[in-house]
């Protein structure tokens, strides 16, 4: 079971790496295509847009088992992480941007299936930890990024380095992830094989929509806001990324603990309260010690919005079916969210522009109250204290 753990653990850590690659690239990938905050904007929608069509056809693959899906798709994706460096023109980037969004919504729900596999065979929670390892691979690779951006390397040679090293880096431990046979076979049977809609997951699925939004919209910006509104350079800026899932990775390696000695939803609430407080830091202070502030604090409330909602999603089902549709609905925020800003950024400016992200926080501290602890489950009540999911 440890082997497996460690296993499900570098594939959230290859995949946060993946996305801390080319996200804080933006700002170059703009000045090389000459493009518009709108059009960047759009570039982020049809990346969501592809991960939403991978998030969909990850629920087919889980009844055949997971396991060499998430070996294989890995590979994939350090190829299609390639793709936005190489383009050298606004339709070429979206096709790649697609592209990579698929592969990034298909392992995706993959791994947080394998996840929640782990989680109720050892009947504890551990999915704030697992995503732990993502944001720590997102600053590992926003560091690099940031790095590669003050030396003034091309995206498309980092890019190429960065997809090779993840491939070939993570392929010896993917051989002991575990399958999600067991949870499938076991949702069908209590649901007929139908994809259900029910109150339950449409609010869980509310929340993921919300959370991601408050998510991206504050990461995925935040290396353009340092430099358009801070006035520094691409490498500083990208400092505004690695801040934001630095906050994000401390709290999301003991946020398992937290939960068990209150509850989803409080600890929901919280961290949607000090998300939002965050960003109204970032925009009522955009120079540069106040931007980062804000974006720390961003980074601490929304690191357990999309865990939580994604373990109630898997325990709803105690399979990849809840889970691919609120992971859906949490890439239509994904979705919404470009779109929104991109279009408020370019007719009234990037600042007015993160009030979006701050109104989406405030949605999920109403909406909060959503994320109940799943009727039956031990999970939470069989950790020990001061033993954390995260911990091995």
């Amino acid at each position: 079971m440890g082997r497996q753990r460690l296993a499900v653990s570098i594939a959230f850590l290859a995949l946060g790496a993946a996305s801390g690659t080319w996200v804080p690239r933006l700002p170059a990938i703009k000045d090389q295509l000459h493009l518009t905050d709108g059009q960047l904007g759009f570039g982020l929608l049809v990346f969501a847009v592809g991960a939403v069509g991978g998030a969909a056809l990850s629920r087919v693959i889980l009844a055949r088992g997971a396991r060499r899906f998430v070996r294989v798709g890995t590979v994939a994706l350090g190829i299609a992480l390639v793709g936005p460096g190489l383009a050298t023109s606004l339709p070429m980037l979206i096709v790649t941007l697609v592209v990579l969004g698929a592969c990034t919504g298909f392992i995706d729900v993959l791994e947080n299936a394998q996840a929640a596999e782990l989680e109720r065979n050892m009947n504890r929670p551990l999915i704030n930890g697992f995503h732990g390892f993502w944001s720590l691979g997102a600053i590992v690779g926003s560091v690099t990024a940031g790095a590669a951006a003050y030396s003034g390397m091309a995206p498309s040679i980092h890019f190429i380095a960065a997809g090779a090293l993840l491939a070939a880096g993570s392929a010896a431990f993917l051989r002991d992830l575990p399958d999600t046979r067991s949870g499938a076979i076991h949702a069908t049977s209590r649901a007929g094989g139908r994809l259900r809609l029910t109150g339950s997951v449409a609010s869980v699925a509310a929340i993921a929509l919300c959370g991601i939004l408050v998510e991206g919209g504050t990461s995925d910006w935040s290396a353009l806001y340092l430099r358009e509104l801070s006035h520094v350079n691409q490498g500083v800026a990208a400092a505004g990324f690695a801040c934001f899932w630095a906050a994000a990775t401390l709290v999301r390696f003991r946020a398992d603990l937290l939960t068990a000695y209150t509850s989803h939803g409080a600890v929901a609430r919280l961290g949607a309260g000090v998300a939002a407080l965050g960003i109204a830091v970032a925009i009522t202070f955009p120079a540069l010690p106040g931007a980062l502030t804000g974006f720390a604090l961003a980074g601490v409330g929304t690191a357990v919005l999309v865990p939580l909602a994604f373990s109630a999603a898997a325990n709803l089902g105690q399979s990849g079916t809840s889970l691919a549709l609120v992971t859906s609905a949490g890439y239509a925020g994904s979705i919404l969210g470009p779109a929104l800003i991109g279009t408020a950024a370019e007719h009234a400016g990037l600042r007015f522009a993160m009030v979006i992200p701050l109104v989406g926080a405030l949605l999920v501290v109403i909406l909060a109250g959503a994320l109940r602890r799943p009727v039956g489950s031990k999970g939470m009540e069989s950790i020990q204290p001061g033993i954390s999911g995260s911990e091995r």
